[in-house]
């Protein structure tokens, strides 16, 4: 079948198209598709599947660069701009698909050279989305820079449906790099108001991942993270930047400094113009197709003939950071998690960049300002206005297809998008920003919105539970920290006193069990029992002596309401603690066996004065004294856990007794197997010493590798004890990355 030989009655032509044009894409023959776009219009318009499209959707979603150009130019030809804005079932146009998939050389092609289809741009999907909007929240950074580039976009450009506007959904996405760019670009979208009630300054407030007090790094990441260096975002030079990449082909000849080092002789060697141009002030000037010499200067390592003077790498401005920056790399801590540090750092120095931005106007970030813009009649006919091919049309869709029922599957869609938002919203929608940020234990955002807006500190939530309240509920000893620090002796007694609307103290907030959540960074129910305890005695330290026997309005004291709370947790303490104790007291007993017979035996026998033969030898004074020390530590190890299990594992056990005997119980026992090891070593040394004196010592160290395995194992449990025994004030909840 061709396009000539179509029927011509009414309705039937139009099917006919559908299937020739469904075929023609579906099997990739791109240049039949354009021969049909030039001679029939109809199949400009031709729906493949209504979550397809058109072919025009199809080609751009496939990024047919060339193909594009041809059938937007034939829509163009045959005068048939109308097909230009066909919608699949998300009601998305041509350019929107290439705004979300990030094709900014193709949105070029569909607007125009000369910017003549611009109206294409303001057009909205079913969500209320524009091309930029989806550009945005996709984070696509050409083609989101090109489209900012084209024009001016109204407030209307910037919201969707639910009211979000684009800083919204990159702040909820964690793209702080685009929304440092967004508040620079639009700042009047810091202070808006989604139909929830939230500002970009409350959104941010729930992104406890962005920020380094809320997030939990381990000691060698903490060392990689401090080496790292981040260069605060330049918005227009970014921008700039990605502008620069839209027009040039993939490979650029352009020197930079490189993102990722893999090793130090990869970046002297392979790349050494740009070694050069960082350490000499100097760049690499190349003529254009120059494509040999440059592999040529990839594969010499020291192409200076090539430099010239007169250009230093904006990002490296300093030898000095050159070098800081390097040694990490000499080190050899490179590759997967070096990266993931440095795109952590990234993510924390952007959302602070971000934060002050936000505080530049601290009142309308914090409250909110305008409003979601709601009157129909106003947006379409500025639409009508704007696009020359709609006068006198009414919108098909309207601002969210109101006069168009969505079926079950748009439904669902949207439900399904909006879920983790009406979350948040049960959840914070009462609350301020900064109440917010106290609950996620963000204190960089707690500091800064308390030096912007001092007053902000009385501000209470719909249980009337104050910053003071909010924080100890959610267990952030560091905003508890924080406020005792920053705050006046007035104005801190005041927050002490305060009860919420049930009144509760903060007291009794300190004594309510977690529940679901996490409740600190530490394994173990035992161990969580013990810092919930550690919790409870903090608080019970900061408060007043009779808050101890205050009681809420359900007659309950701060003790009371701990023992009530607290009875499941204790009992899976005691019985992880049974256990616990059960297993190791086995293996105690078996060691203080093994111990108690090496230590009666002598190696090389006695004379008959009862005194060893092998006495003054290193090897059997290091046998006596390794098989004493077994004896021992193995008894003591015992002693210990028949102890944990004989205990009645009250509340109050958790507090100290029960770690610091279950500490002292996995310590004995794991000097008491090392010493037994170390006693069958050097007795058995004196039966072979003589013949394979040279293999006994890798045999050795061989037999002692399961004590260091059961030491590097234990080790974790070790340190959550020592911590949760000599440390006063809790660690703060697990609320952040955990690296």
């Amino acid at each position: 079948m061709n396009p000539e030989n179509l029927e011509e009655e009414e309705g039937g032509k139009d099917e006919n198209v559908s299937v020739i044009v469904a075929e023609f894409t579906l099997e990739g023959k791109w240049e039949k598709v354009k021969e049909m776009y030039y001679t029939n219009p109809a199949s400009h318009s031709a729906m493949l599947e209504e979550s397809t499209g058109t072919a025009l959707h199809v080609a751009v979603d496939l990024a047919e660069e060339r193909v594009v150009e041809e059938l937007v130019n034939a829509i163009i030809t045959l005068n048939h701009q109308e097909a230009l804005e066909k919608e699949n079932d998300r009601g998305d146009t041509p350019l929107h698909v290439a705004a979300s998939r990030g094709f900014a050389n193709i949105c070029k092609s569909i607007i125009g050279r000369n910017k003549e289809r611009l109206y294409l741009a303001s057009r909205k999907n079913k969500h209320g989305e524009t091309p930029l909007f989806l550009a945005a929240i996709n984070w696509k950074k050409q083609a989101f820079a090109y489209l900012s580039h084209l024009y001016t976009p109204l407030l209307q450009d910037l919201v969707r449906a639910n009211g979000d506007t684009i800083l919204h959904c990159a702040i909820r996405r964690e793209y702080f790099d685009l929304a440092v760019i967004i508040v620079h670009k639009y700042d009047f979208l810091s202070t808006h108001t989604n139909k929830e009630g939230f500002t970009p300054l409350k959104v941010l407030a729930t992104r406890p991942s962005a920020f380094k007090s809320a997030s939990q790094l381990s000691w060698w990441k903490q060392i990689l993270y401090q080496c790292i260096l981040v260069e605060p975002l330049d918005p227009e030079k970014q921008m700039q930047t990605n502008l620069e990449k839209m027009e040039k082909q993939p490979n650029s000849d352009k020197v930079n400094y490189p993102e990722n080092y893999a090793t130090l002789h990869d970046f002297f060697f392979t790349g050494s113009s740009s070694v050069a141009a960082t350490l000499g002030k100097v760049s690499v000037k190349k003529k254009q197709g120059d494509a040999e010499n440059q592999s040529i200067n990839e594969q010499s390592r020291f192409p200076f003939g090539t430099l010239q003077f007169g250009f230093f790498p904006p990002n490296y401005e300093t030898f000095q950071q050159f070098v800081r920056t390097a040694y990490v790399h000499i080190l050899g801590l490179s590759g997967v998690e070096l990266k993931e540090v440095k795109k952590t750092k990234k993510r924390h120095q952007w959302s602070g960049q971000l934060l002050r931005a936000l505080m530049k106007r601290p009142y309308a970030a914090f409250t909110g300002s305008g409003g979601v813009p709601t009157d129909m009649e106003i947006e379409e006919d500025m639409y009508k206005v704007y696009n020359p091919w709609k006068q006198g049309e009414t919108s098909e869709l309207g601002w969210l297809g109101q006069d168009k029922e969505p079926d079950a599957d748009e439904k669902t869609a949207t439900l399904s998008r909006s879920d983790t938002i009406k979350k948040e919203t049960d959840q914070h929608g009462k609350e301020t920003p900064f109440l917010v940020a106290a609950r996620y234990g963000i204190v960089e955002m707690v500091n800064e919105i308390l030096y912007r807006i001092p007053s902000v500190i009385h501000s209470t939530n719909s249980n009337k539970e104050n910053v003071l309240l909010v924080a100890v509920l959610s267990r952030q000893p560091l905003v508890v920290e924080c406020l005792k620090m920053h705050s006046k002796l007035e104005v801190w007694n005041n927050l002490i006193l305060a009860v919420d609307e049930d009144d509760n103290t903060m007291l009794h907030l300190a004594a309510y069990a977690p529940g679901g959540d996490k409740a600190w960074q530490i394994a173990g129910s035992a161990l969580q029992m013990m810092w919930d305890i550690k919790w409870f005695q903090y608080i019970k330290s900061l408060v007043p002596q009779h808050f101890y026997f205050r009681s809420n309005k359900e007659a309950k004291t701060a003790g009371e309401i701990f023992r009530d709370t607290h009875k499941d947790l204790i009992k899976e303490s005691g019985d992880w603690l049974k256990d616990t104790s059960e297993s190791c007291s086995v293996v105690a007993a078996l060691v203080a066996g093994v111990s108690f017979a090496t230590a009666s035996s002598v190696p090389g026998g006695t004379d008959d004065e009862g005194k060893p033969h092998l006495e003054g030898k290193p090897a059997f004074d290091v046998f006596a004294i390794a098989s004493l020390v077994g004896l021992c530590f193995s008894v003591t190890g015992l002693i210990m856990f028949l102890t944990i299990l004989t205990s009645r594992k009250q509340a109050k056990d958790f507090r100290r007794d029960l770690p610091l005997k279950l500490l002292l119980g996995l310590s004995s026992l794991f000097v008491s197997i090392a010493a037994m090891f170390v006693s069958f070593c050097t007795g058995h040394f004196f039966l072979l010493s003589h013949r394979y004196k040279m293999v006994l010592y890798p045999i050795y160290a061989a037999t002692c590798f399961p004590v260091t395995f059961y030491a590097v194992a234990q080790f974790p449990l070790y340190f959550d004890l020592i911590t949760a025994i000599l440390t006063k004030v809790p660690r703060a909840r697990d609320k952040g990355d955990r690296l």
